[in-house]
Formats: structure tokens, C-alpha cells, sequence
């Protein structure tokens, strides 16, 4: 699933809301392709202190994950 480039935080946040699992996986597959907070946050198009709050608030995003700042 690709989500519009518009207001893709708000967009996400609305995932998390409706499929929290879609958005745990959408987030693990961007973390897990780009290997970092910073680039996987820029893919995402959101600020990477957003994606450390949603990492934080669900470490299981990233467990297991080798990931750079």
C-alpha cells in the first residue's frame, strides 16, 4: 500500500488509528529498507523525531533492526 505524498504524517496517523498493525509493518518496512531513523523518516516524509516518538511509543517497530541515526 503507497500512501499520497500530502500530509503523509496525518495520513499515517489515521493508519495507526484504523490498522495499527498496517502501520507498524509500513513503518518497519521503510526502517528495515533504509537501515536509519533520518532516511527512513525522509521516505516517510515526516520529521524524525515523529518517527523516534512512534518507535519509542512501539519499540517492536524497530526490535531486531541494526539502524543508524
Amino acid at each position: 500500500m503507497t500512501l499520497p505524498s500530502e500530509d503523509r504524517e496525518r495520513l499515517l496517523l489515521a493508519l495507526r488509528r484504523v490498522d495499527p498493525r498496517g502501520f507498524h509493518d509500513q513503518l518497519r518496512a521503510v526502517l528495515l529498507a533504509h537501515e536509519a531513523v533520518t532516511s527512513a523518516a525522509r521516505a516517510l516524509r515526516v520529521a524524525p523525531r515523529t518517527l523516534a516518538a512512534w518507535i519509542a511509543d512501539d519499540p517492536s517497530i524497530a526490535a531486531d533492526l541494526q539502524l543508524g541515526p
